[in-house]
């Protein structure tokens, strides 16, 4: 037999004419203490009396108990003792006697549930993991955005709203964000964003975060496979946030260290 708790539901009408205040009275001062020392199997008791004030009605399934009453059991040993000595003529006469003062006895359910207890919250240390490979993944997805000109795919990767300097001046919006790389990008043909050496900085509660990564991208000729590439290499410093769609960047600044090649392949204005 198992030795898992058992948890016992029971929905429950007000007698008519019985106002919510005098039902709450009754059932707490005189219900309430006659199941407990009838029944002392029951390990936990449990009045919940609805407030309907407070309730979602629903013209299909109308709201038509005031006590939703929990009931736990050590195991099911004890259940099935509780519903041995609660068969007992003698006790269930007593009971029904007195719920007779108090319920509309036709409208009782009771049921056994299968309980489910809530996940316990993520410690700081998987949040802060969890973070952490969200963050990467986000920069792995931006080097293959970018690369493939996917530019309906940035706000996979940044926020509507974020604010950006790729040394060119401060900027804000994915618009511009757009149009930025595009001045460049749309000129060349293939190119490889290459994005290692992260650190990332979650802050305490998980829900804002700053990044920094080395970038080197190589960009060459649309067509010309065995021709000049222009290669640049810098690092992107990001601040990131946890929005409802999941880890976005809001601020990103880009540093560039070093470039050489052919500058004419990204840029028209330095021919």
């Amino acid at each position: 037999m198992s030795t898992a708790p058992v948890k016992v539901i029971a929905l429950l009408r007000k007698k008519e004419g019985l106002s919510r205040e005098a039902f709450i009275a009754y059932y707490e001062t005189r219900h309430a203490p006659l199941i407990r020392s009838l029944l002392p199997h029951i390990a936990d008791y449990r009045r919940n009396y609805v407030d309907r004030d407070g309730a979602f009605s629903s013209a299909v399934a109308a709201i038509d108990f005031d006590s939703v009453t929990e009931m736990r059991f050590a195991s099911r040993a004890h259940y099935d003792a509780f519903l041995a000595v609660a068969s007992d003529p003698e006790v269930a006469a007593r009971i029904a006697q007195d719920e007779e003062n108090v319920f509309d006895r036709a409208a009782t359910r009771m049921f056994v549930v299968d309980e489910v207890p809530a996940a316990p919250p993520a410690s700081g240390t998987l949040a802060q993991l969890t973070a952490e490979r969200a963050i990467r993944e986000g920069l792995a997805r931006f080097a293959r955005v970018i690369d493939a000109k996917q530019w309906d795919a940035l706000p996979d990767v940044f926020a509507t709203d974020l604010t950006f300097d790729y040394g060119l001046g401060e900027h804000s919006g994915i618009a511009a964000l757009e149009a930025n790389m595009r001045r460049f990008l749309d000129l060349c043909g293939p190119s490889q964003h290459l994005i290692g050496s992260i650190t990332i900085d979650v802050a305490p509660g998980s829900l804002t975060a700053t990044s920094r990564a080395y970038v080197q991208a190589r960009h060459q000729r649309p067509g010309d496979t065995g021709g000049p590439v222009f290669d640049t290499n810098g690092e992107y410093i990001d601040r990131w946030t946890l929005r409802p769609e999941g880890w976005r960047i809001t601020r990103r600044d880009a540093l560039w260290h070093t470039n050489s090649g052919d500058a004419a392949i990204i840029w028209s204005g330095a021919d």
